[in-house]
């Protein structure tokens, strides 16, 4: 699975958990993304605050934390995540509060959809008492995913 939605901070550690106790292998997430997000190299001649803003502008992954209308569609490293990984689906994780992450939810969903690669979602805070149903749906999905590709 890719878990998406979690960019604003890290999620706690029993969500993952969770997730991973119930079946779901996490190949990919957007954990951390602020580490990954620059798609090559910052060249280094220049002035340095210049070129980390082209960098960041202009060749750097298309996420719900930045705002671009116009060089990539959205879903496209969504996509590529899914593909790259193997993975058979996408968990949407985002925290209650995270706005981006549930705002851009629906487009997201749209673009798996399209592709026909199946996915679940909910929303979580850093209340552990919610982490059973969580596992349950997070287990629910992965059953699901394991009989229609058995079929």
């Amino acid at each position: 699975m890719v878990i998406n939605g979690s960019f604003c901070e890290q999620p706690p550690l029993a969500l993952i958990k969770s997730i991973e106790m119930s079946g779901c292998y996490i190949v990919d997430d957007d954990f951390i993304l602020v580490t990954r997000w620059l798609l090559d190299d910052v060249p280094a001649d220049g002035d340095p605050l210049q070129e980390l803003s082209k960098a960041f502008l202009h060749r750097s992954a298309s996420t719900a934390a930045k705002y671009d209308v116009t060089r990539e569609e959205k879903g496209v490293f969504l996509m590529k995540q899914v593909k790259t990984r193997g993975a058979e689906g996408v968990v949407f994780a985002a925290p209650s509060f995270c706005d981006p992450a549930l705002l851009e939810r629906p487009m997201l969903q749209d673009v798996l959809s399209k592709h026909g690669i199946p996915h679940t979602a909910f929303k979580y805070a850093e209340n552990t008492g919610q982490m059973a149903p969580i596992r349950e749906q997070a287990g629910t999905f992965a059953d699901s995913i394991k009989l229609w590709n058995a079929a």
